[in-house]
């Protein structure tokens, strides 16, 4: 046990010095306020060179074919060739530069994944819907269709990034946490700018300066610039293989301007994308993917210290009496946690609340669900769940669990006499379900994808929010957030030039964030997680 303690301290150590060389390019708090100055005046001016306008566009037997003028002198100078499925297949280049007609032919699935440099871009927030949305609207054709991912419960980056890149395991939900031993709160801005909760950082090959989060959020348009500018500038350094970059400035998209701020940023990465394929003459291979998703719906800040005040809970910072409780509060997201030493009597008030969905808590070995007047448990035995309604159907799942018992043969999931069913049935069963894979993640919430956990978690509905007040104050609206056990918040993505059949998916396939390292692993040809060091040349 102590050899694994050192361990982890000691790639939490290497965390807080990543930390400190990705502060280096901002320098103290006061150049980093001049720095936004500079980035908001300039935050119309797109960084990206591919033109964002065809010169001509024509149907031919061999397929759709566009042309760009990329230079500048009005005549078409590149071309893309779209196969029968609309995706991009074939890239041609006027090399004289005189008859504006290809002349120099590259085709891009003929370059295996080995040949050529991989960008692995890790998108903040962006869901499948958005990204399938986007497509049908003729974007993002150097990609094979989208594959659904399924988030870690609560919906939240570091969680699902911690899955993705097999890292240590997180210490909170949040920067922020109530430590049970302690009887106390810890955490905050200190920890989140040392990235101590952040393991999986360590990965990365660009990730912005810590002071750059909350820019994000104030600024987005300008970080978004600024973020895809510094990228391309390492990417000129031509210095390793596989480049890794984690962009934050799509999540202050998303959360301050809703869908049309994530289509900004698709829109932003499609132009890029293809700057880059045409640049290289195709020897570059592109997968992106997102942490979760979020909700596109403009919320309101809940105000639960007020709402349990009035029903007779002590609202503080320490456990004393039977009926306290201290909210953990941090960045605006759809869910709520609470310590308490009065878990079903906190869950009792809380389900009464008009923007609560539902509350789940920990009873003994089982994870219980309540909505007002339902309750069920989530049981689990070795790699088996059960779900056990004793009143109502909180998650709706019993529909569910009658079709799939009076089907037989095939591939049907099939229930044990007590009720239990694979993990992998139950993730047939529901990875499409209004609350995608419940049983799974709820258990995994409260058992293994925190080293803390609150004592009761209140999912919220569509157009509720919850965290510091002071926070929300800052931002002039909240167009969308994330973090709800619900589809939209739940459903991340993932995409690539890379054939995804090569990874063993098939069209219609679905994933969990857990799933993605041996399948990142072979759509770039490479070891995953990449080697740690953050910034360092592979």
């Amino acid at each position: 046990m102590r050899g694994r303690l050192d361990r982890r301290q000691a790639a939490r150590g290497d965390s807080v010095r990543l930390s400190l060389r990705l502060h280096l390019g901002l320098g103290a708090a006061a150049v980093a306020g001049a720095a936004v100055l500079a980035l908001v005046a300039a935050g119309c001016a797109a960084p990206v060179r591919f033109p964002p306008a065809l010169v001509a566009e024509n149907n031919t037997p061999a397929g759709h074919v566009s042309a760009y003028d990329t230079n500048g002198d009005k005549k078409a100078d590149y071309f893309t060739l779209q196969d029968s499925s609309g995706r991009i297949v074939r890239i041609a280049y006027d090399q004289t530069m005189q008859r504006g007609e290809p002349d120099s032919f590259v085709n891009l699935d003929e370059i295996l994944p080995t040949e050529a440099r991989h960008i692995v871009f890790l998108l903040d927030g962006i869901g499948c819907d958005m990204v399938e949305e986007f497509r049908k609207e003729g974007r993002l054709r150097l990609f094979h269709p989208p594959i659904p991912v399924i988030s870690t419960y609560p919906a939240m980056t570091d969680l699902a990034l911690a899955d993705v890149f097999r890292s240590v395991p997180v210490i909170g939900f949040e920067s922020v946490h109530f430590d049970h031993q302690a009887n106390r709160m810890v955490g905050g801005d200190s920890d989140y700018l040392s990235l101590k909760n952040e393991d999986w950082a360590r990965h990365l090959d660009y990730r912005a300066g810590m002071l750059t989060d909350p820019l994000a959020y104030l600024y987005p348009n300008a970080i978004f610039n600024q973020e895809l500018d510094d990228f391309q500038k390492l990417f000129d350094q031509r210095d390793r293989e596989v480049l890794v970059a984690y962009l934050v400035s799509t999540a202050g998209l998303g959360t301050r301007q809703g869908r049309e701020g994530q289509r900004k940023a698709l829109d932003g990465l499609d132009r890029l994308c293809e700057d880059l394929v045409r640049r290289t003459r195709g020897l570059v291979k592109i997968t992106m993917f997102s942490d979760h998703g979020h909700t596109l719906t403009p919320c309101k800040l809940v105000n639960f210290r007020g709402f349990l005040a009035e029903k007779g809970w002590r609202v503080a910072d320490r456990l004393e009496q039977p009926r306290d409780v201290v909210p953990v509060e941090y960045g605006i997201i759809t869910y709520a946690s609470f310590a308490t030493r009065d878990r079903a009597g906190l869950a009792a008030d809380l389900i009464n609340h008009p923007g609560v969905d539902l509350v789940t808590y920990c009873e003994g070995d089982r994870v219980v669900v309540e909505k007002p007047d339902a309750k069920a448990f989530v049981e689990r035995r070795g790699g088996t769940y059960r779900y056990v309604a004793e009143k109502g159907d909180p998650l709706a799942l019993l529909p569910i669990v009658e079709k799939a018992k009076a089907a037989s043969g095939g591939g049907a999931p099939r229930f044990d006499a007590e009720g239990f069913a694979s993990d992998a049935a139950w993730f047939k069963l529901t990875y499409a379900h209004a609350y995608p894979d419940p049983l799974d993640r709820l258990w995994r919430a409260f058992h293994n994808v925190a080293e803390h956990v609150p004592d009761v978690v209140a999912d919220l509905k569509e157009g509720y929010g919850a965290g510091m007040a002071s926070r929300a104050a800052m931002l002039s609206s909240i167009a969308s957030t994330h973090g709800d056990l619900k589809r939209k918040s739940s459903t991340a993505v993932l995409i690539s030039t890379v054939d995804p059949h090569t990874a063993g998916l098939e069209k219609r396939d679905v994933v969990r964030s857990r799933d993605l390292p041996p399948i990142l692993e072979t759509l770039t040809g490479r070891p995953w997680p990449p080697p740690a060091g953050g910034n360092g040349k592979r």
